[in-house]
C-alpha cells in the first residue's frame, strides 16, 4: 500500500515520541525544535520564562513564555512528568529555576493579577489578558483593595491560598480543574460562605450581612452612605433595634450615638475612622469615661449610671 507524505511524517512523530508517559523522546538538538541547551528566554510575569525544549519534546518558540506559560497554567503540558516532581529537572529536562527569575515560585503575579499593586487577582488573568469588564469575577478589586468601608482583603477570605507553586490543587500538583479558581471560604471570615460559580455569585457571607452572623444578602453597590444599608443604626428604628445584640435598643432609644461605644471605629456622624476595625469579625468596642468591656460585661458609670458587670 502506498503510504502518503503525511503518513510517513506522522509515523516519524510517533516514533520520536519513545515515552508518552513522560515526554521524554529520542531527538537530538539539530531537528527543528527547541533544544535543551536553548538559553535565547528571560524570565518574566504573565507566565514566566522559559526553559527551552526537554530533549526535543517541544516544537520550535516553544521557550517563549507566551507559549508554554500558557500550556502550563491551563495543564496542556504537564511540567512535573518531565522536569522532576520539584521542577528542578529530571535527565535531560532542565530546571524551571535554570530560566525563570529568582523567587517565581512564590510571586503571585508571574502568572496572573497585577505586578503594580502586589496582587495575584484579576482583572489580569492566567491567559495573561488584562480584561477587567469580562474577568471571570468582576468585583475581584473591590475586595483585594482598600475601600471606605473595609481594609484590603487577603485572598484566604475566598480562597485556599496555595504557598507556591508546588501546593496540591493549586496548578502542577493535583489539581483537576485546570484554568479555573476555586472559591474556599473556610479559612476567612465567611467560613459558612457559599460559592456560585455558574450565577457568579456568593451566598451565606458574614462580610456581605449584618455584623452578627453568615447571612449575608447585601449587595456593594459602591455606593453605600449609610449604616441601616448593611445593618441596624440609630435610623432603624426601635422595634428593628429590638433585634440588635446586649443592650444595643436601650442605648439607642435613650439617643446615644453609634460612637459612644463604638469610638475607635466611628465618628458622631457615623463615618468610619480605622477601616481595619470593620468587618472584620471582631466587636470593636471602645467606651467613654473609663468603663471598661470584658467577657461582654461593661463596668463603670457612664452618663450617670453605673454598670457593675452588666452583660452586653
Amino acid at each position: 500500500m502506498k503510504m502518503t507524505r503525511f503518513a510517513w511524517v506522522l509515523i516519524a512523530g510517533m516514533m520520536a515520541c519513545k515515552d508518552a508517559g513522560t515526554g521524554k523522546d529520542s531527538t537530538d538538538a539539530t531537528s527543528d525544535t527547541d533544544p535543551v541547551t536553548d538559553t535565547d528566554v528571560t524570565g518574566g510575569g504573565g507566565g514566566g520564562g522559559g526553559g527551552g525544549g526537554a530533549g526535543g519534546h517541544h516544537p520550535a518558540g516553544y521557550a517563549d513564555s507566551d507559549v508554554h506559560g500558557h500550556d502550563a497554567k491551563f495543564q496542556v503540558e504537564t511540567c512535573i512528568n518531565c522536569h522532576g516532581a520539584d521542577l528542578t529537572g529530571d535527565g535531560d529536562a532542565v530546571s524551571c529555576d535554570s530560566c525563570h527569575e529568582d523567587g517565581w515560585r512564590t510571586n503571585c503575579t508571574f502568572c496572573h493579577g497585577d505586578p503594580a499593586d502586589g496582587t495575584g487577582s484579576p482583572p489580569v488573568h492566567i491567559s495573561g489578558v488584562d480584561d477587567a469588564l469580562n474577568a471571570s469575577f468582576i468585583p475581584h478589586r473591590a475586595h483585594t483593595g482598600e475601600t471606605a468601608l473595609h481594609a484590603a482583603f487577603d485572598c484566604v477570605q475566598c480562597h485556599n491560598k496555595p504557598e507556591d507553586v508546588l501546593t496540591p490543587g493549586h496548578i502542577f500538583v493535583g489539581d483537576n480543574t485546570p484554568g479555573v479558581a476555586e472559591a474556599d471560604f473556610s479559612a476567612g471570615l465567611s467560613q459558612a460562605g457559599k460559592w456560585n460559580a455558574a450565577a457568579g455569585s456568593c451566598s451565606n457571607l458574614y462580610c456581605h450581612g449584618n455584623g452578627r452572623g453568615n447571612n449575608g444578602k447585601m449587595v456593594d453597590t459602591g455606593d453605600i452612605k449609610n449604616c441601616h444599608q448593611c445593618h441596624m443604626d440609630k435610623s432603624s428604628g426601635f422595634l428593628n433595634w429590638l433585634k440588635m445584640s446586649g443592650e444595643h435598643s436601650k442605648h439607642l432609644s435613650e439617643g446615644f450615638a453609634c460612637a459612644e461605644c463604638h469610638s475607635d471605629t466611628v465618628d458622631a456622624s457615623n463615618k468610619i475612622l480605622d477601616v481595619t476595625l470593620h468587618v472584620n469579625g471582631v466587636k470593636d468596642v471602645h467606651l467613654p469615661n473609663g468603663i471598661t468591656f470584658s467577657g461582654g460585661q461593661c463596668t463603670g458609670s457612664c452618663h450617670g449610671e453605673n454598670h457593675g458587670g452588666r452583660t452586653w
